[in-house]
Order: C-alpha cells, then sequence, then structure tokens
C-alpha cells in the first residue's frame, strides 16, 4: 500500500470545481429518475390482453396465465465524472495524442466503424458492409436518418469527404499514412452508400475507420492546409452520443447529450471530464463520490486499498505496448539459431521475473496482442522455466560446457551483450535477472546499460549491430508516441514479415520496424493471408496461426505490458450488463450507461 499525502488546498479546489461543474447544468443534487420504457407499457398491454382471451375459454382448458414482470425501468438523467491527468488543448480527431483526446472522441464523434470491448470493428454510422472478390472494393450502408449535432443531416458525402480529405493532408502519423497508402478513392454514389477503394485487400483498414468523420457543410470551404492546422475546439461539431458543452481551460470539459443520436437517447445528462493531475487528489474525489470514473496507470495496487470509503469497482487494461528481449536472428548472428533463443526463454522464469521488476503492475506475456483482443490466442500460456531442458537444447546445437562454466562451440565461448537504456530501471533489473537465468545454462550475457538516443536507437537501424537488446513496442498510429486503442488491430506485419527486413547495402528504406531480421514463410503466409481476411473468422484463425508461429521461433523473449488501473463508482451501471473494466474501450457503449440511485 502506498500511502496518499493529499494537498488539502489542490483537492478543496477540486471538490469546488466538481460542484460548479455539476451546478451550472443543475446536476449536482439531481437523483436520476426511473422512466418506464414504452416497451414496458406494450408489455403490460399484450398481458391484459391474454388474460382476456383466456377468461372466455372453456374453463377446463384454461392454463395459469403466467405473470409477465414489467421491464426494468433503467434511470434517466445524471452526470458521469471522469478524471483526465491532463487537458486537451488541442484537439485533431485524427491524431489522437493522450487519453483525454480518445475519451473526447468516444463521446462526441462517430465513425464508419467503432471497436467494442473486444477491440473488434462494429457497424458505427455504417450499418453494414461488404466486400468485392478481389478485397478491394468495401461498400458501406449507413443508417438512416443520421444528423450532426447542429441539426444538418449526415451523409454519404460527408464519409466521402473527409476519408478523400485525409487522403490530402501531410501525413504526421501512421494512421494518416497507412489510410493514404490503402485508400484509392472515396465514393458517395447515393446518400446512404459509400464505396471505398482501396490499393491492395486490406483488412486493418476496418479498424482504421473509426477514424471521425467529419461534418462536410462546416469545413469543405477550407484547403488541407487550414484543415490540418484547425483546432477542432473551435469547430466541435460531430454525431456521437454527446455534444461540447462548454470547456474550461485546465478545469474540466463538459458535454451534454445529444437527444438525436440515432443510437439512442442516451441515459445520462451530462458527461464532464475533470481534469485532476494529481492521483492522491482524484483518489480523494473518488472517497468523496464527486468523481466517478478514474484511471490510474501501473498503480492499480496502491489504489485498490485507498479509496475504500465508496463503493467502486475495480478493473485494469493492458496498454496498447510491450517489452521484450530482441534476439538479432540474421544469419551471421549468434542467435540465428532458434535453439539457442528457445533455451534463453526456457530458462527464464518469465513471471517472477516481471513480478519482480515491475512490482506486480506488469501483466506477463506470451503474444503481442492485447488480452482485451477477441483475437487473442487464450491457448499460448506462460510456459515454466526449465533449465534441464535449456541445457539439452544446448547439447543438440553442439555448444559443449567449458571449465569456466561457460559454453563453447569451435573455440568460440557463447557469450554477448544485452544491450538496454539506462534510463529505465525496470529494463535494467529485467536484463540482469535474464543474464543470471543465463549463466545457469552456461550462457554468459553482460549487461550494458546506455544512452537511448546516442547508442540504443543507432542499434535498432542498419546494420543493426546487437546479439540481444531489451527493448519496449508501443502502438502509437499518431504523432506523440501515445498508445491509442481507438483503431487498435492485431496486425503485426509490420514487426515481423520477411518483406520488412533490411536488405543489406543499397536498400534505402528508412523506418523499418523488423529489426530481429526475423524471416520466416509459416509466419509470412498466415500474415498475408490474415491482412487479405475480411471474415472475423477466417481472420482470427490467420492471426492466432501467425502468432503461434511467433511463439514457437522466438524473435522476441516477450516479457510484460503493463496495465492501466480503472476504478468506477459502483453506481454506474449499463444496460448491456457488466462494465468491461479489462478492456481499454470500456467506454464504448457510453449511451447505456446510467447512474443507479
Amino acid at each position: 500500500m502506498i500511502e496518499l499525502r493529499r494537498p488539502l488546498v489542490v483537492a478543496f479546489g477540486l471538490t469546488v470545481l466538481i460542484l460548479a461543474l455539476l451546478t451550472a447544468c443543475d446536476l449536482a443534487a439531481s437523483t436520476p429518475q426511473a422512466t418506464a420504457p414504452a416497451s414496458a407499457t406494450a408489455e403490460a398491454l399484450a398481458a391484459t390482453a391474454v388474460t382476456a382471451a383466456a377468461s372466455v375459454a372453456p374453463v377446463a382448458s384454461v392454463a395459469p396465465t403466467p405473470t409477465v414482470e414489467p421491464t426494468p425501468a433503467v434511470p434517466q438523467g445524471g452526470a458521469l465524472t471522469i478524471r483526465l491527468a491532463a487537458d486537451v488543448p488541442e484537439l485533431k480527431p485524427w491524431d489522437l495524442r493522450s487519453r483525454g483526446e480518445e475519451h473526447v472522441a468516444d463521446l462526441i464523434y462517430n465513425g464508419l466503424t467503432e471497436l467494442d470491448a473486444q477491440l473488434q470493428p462494429q457497424p458505427d454510422l455504417a450499418q453494414d458492409w461488404t466486400t468485392s472478390a478481389d478485397g478491394r472494393l468495401i461498400t458501406f450502408t449507413l443508417r438512416s436518418n443520421l444528423v450532426w449535432h447542429d441539426g444538418e443531416p449526415l451523409t454519404s458525402a460527408d464519409v466521402a469527404w473527409t476519408l478523400n480529405m485525409l487522403r490530402t493532408i501531410t501525413a504526421t502519423n501512421a494512421l494518416l499514412a497507412d489510410l493514404q497508402s490503402t485508400i484509392a478513392d472515396a465514393g458517395a454514389p447515393l446518400p446512404e452508400t459509400v464505396v471505398v477503394s482501396l490499393t491492395r485487400p486490406y483488412a486493418p483498414l476496418l479498424a482504421e475507420l473509426a477514424v471521425p468523420i467529419l461534418p462536410r457543410h462546416r469545413l469543405a470551404d477550407r484547403t488541407p492546409e487550414q484543415i490540418a492546422a484547425l483546432n477542432f475546439w473551435d469547430e466541435p461539431v460531430g454525431s456521437g452520443p454527446f455534444k461540447l458543452d462548454r470547456r474550461q481551460p485546465d478545469q474540466s470539459i463538459a458535454f451534454v447529450r445529444n437527444n438525436a443520436y440515432f443510437g439512442g437517447v442516451p441515459n445520462l445528462d451530462q458527461v464532464a471530464l475533470v481534469i485532476a493531475p494529481d492521483p492522491a487528489v482524484a483518489a480523494t474525489a473518488l472517497q468523496k463520490q464527486q468523481l466517478l470514473v478514474a484511471e490510474f496507470p501501473q498503480t492499480t495496487a496502491a489504489l485498490s486499498a485507498t479509496v475504500e470509503p465508496a463503493p467502486l469497482q475495480r478493473g485494469a487494461y493492458p496498454e496498447n505496448g510491450w517489452y521484450g528481449l530482441a534476439f538479432n536472428t540474421r544469419p551471421e548472428r549468434i542467435f540465428a539459431d532458434q535453439r539457442l533463443r528457445e533455451a534463453l526463454a526456457r530458462a527464464v522464469d518469465v513471471e517472477a521475473l516481471v513480478q519482480t521488476v515491475t512490482n506486480g503492475a506488469g501483466l506477463p506475456i506470451t503474444t503481442i496482442l492485447s488480452r482485451a483482443s477477441g483475437m487473442y490466442p487464450a491457448d499460448l500460456g506462460i510456459r515454466p522455466p526449465d533449465p534441464d531442458a535449456a541445457r539439452r537444447l544446448l547439447d543438440e546445437a553442439g555448444w559443449t560446457l567449458g571449465a569456466n562454466g561457460v559454453r563453447q562451440k569451435a573455440g568460440r565461448p557463447l557469450s554477448s551483450r544485452i544491450w538496454v537504456r539506462g534510463d529505465d530501471a525496470r529494463r535494467v533489473a529485467a536484463a540482469q535477472r535474464i543474464a543470471e537465468a543465463a549463466g545457469a545454462i552456461g550462457m554468459q550475457l553482460e549487461v550494458v546499460p546506455a544512452n537511448f538516443n546516442t547508442v540504443i536507437l543507432p542499434k535498432l537501424a542498419p546494420p543493426y549491430d546487437f546479439d540481444l537488446l531489451l527493448g519496449s513496442w508501443i502502438n502509437a498510429p499518431n504523432s506523440q508516441s501515445f498508445p491509442t486503442n481507438r483503431f487498435y488491430d492485431p496486425d503485426n506485419w509490420a514487426l515481423f514479415h520477411s518483406a520488412n527486413v533490411w536488405g543489406g547495402q543499397g536498400d534505402a528504406r528508412t523506418g523499418l520496424r523488423n529489426v530481429t531480421g526475423f524471416a520466416n514463410g509459416d509466419y509470412d503466409s498466415a500474415a498475408d493471408a490474415a491482412r487479405r481476411a475480411y471474415a472475423p473468422a477466417e481472420r482470427k484463425q490467420a492471426i492466432q496461426s501467425a502468432q503461434t508461429v511467433l511463439a514457437r521461433e522466438l524473435p522476441y523473449l516477450l516479457l510484460w505490458t503493463d496495465q492501466v488501473g480503472v476504478v468506477i463508482n459502483e453506481r454506474v451501471a449499463s444496460e448491456d450488463g457488466p462494465l468491461p473494466l479489462y478492456t481499454p474501450r470500456y467506454l464504448w457503449n457510453v449511451e447505456q450507461w446510467y447512474l443507479q440511485p
């Protein structure tokens, strides 16, 4: 448990802010009111009709009339207060650079698609879609009667204009680069039909089309350069379940419900994002039920014990990134032999390592896919350490134990270095644990903490001068290296496909991500199939096949992903059932949320 020493002045200021925020919307003292839905009345009338019909039949044939329970009323109204660790001074819907920007996008915007709690593409503005036989044409059918927050109709012209506009502005992030290389054109042949032509079959596009669609009637008179430079707080018109009410920089962002929302009128009156940088202040606000939702990156265990006075729901979701030990698998490097990679992996107790170096906050992993993903291969479990199996592998590979305890082969010692950035104590500690485990099987590894910019980064570029490098990757299709999940896709072609291996002198490509030089035909076939497969079941099979190859061939010894703790007041509920606090997309159905009395 970590003792939180609360700055009273700051805590008092946050209390005043929240009360003022809610009072301004006449919500501070409001209790959600139960409103019986129309369906309850219809069911009651149906029950009356059944009873009346039964009463005119012969008594001998009358069965007991079942009691029809009315549909439970869902409380209406109230305000949901959500902690933000930092303000959102600038908003660009295609460049979500913080968790706050993700929340804003979820509240006020819609894409053609959206990712559900399992990070799978679902219909959003589009009610369905079809793909051509060659996978290069996707036809979307929009929902009927879509409208913008300003009351103007939202049609296929808005969608086509948005996608084509995003193809013309400067690609300042990976999402834009991907859209621009994949979409050849977007057309609107009918008001509710959008046709997207692709340069190649590309199933990950369905996740990327969660990019917010923007109002053509408010933006089309501007140049691409003007749109790229626009702060969308100055044009905050979307089609989502909530509309911007007011924004107070460094204090709060308030939204009111959109009564014309195509998914149904939200149950909540208001959602307020409250800026509370200090986690201790946020914990106090949770205790007092002034904040109802808060995230605490990498501090789940501590906060579980610090907010007891209020009834709370707790969970944690994995960050969209991971830590691992990269093996240089190029033919001239010592770890080109898969048996050496597997031997080291079998020697390391990954679960114990992660528990120790992350103080229990990390989540041990066997695949880089998010555990929240519906594509996650649950059969790839953590293997317990087996030093004896590791020694047998090294024996089979021809490495014999020398008098000094270090194995050798043809006069060459089984020794190398683990490069690791020296400014991250967790990574250094992990590298040291790996080196200790290696020593127990006759592998001599020296841990070399080094400067990230001057030493580590050059090793991640040609000619890739390393054998072992402990590092991390984040999935950040934005300009600020924020691991957003709005566009998450389990595709990892860029990291492992042989097409992304540097070809040597004369290969002028930059930004290649297959830094391990991994080249495997089985992986390539599965990864290519996953990119072509739009059907979820077919794609899942291909993706899991690719993960099985990676688990077998080990271009990385995967270690852990960090987690983000989520704490939500127990009054907060959803019509869809328990809140999915295991996923970063727990807000995906916020229009269904309500406050219990």
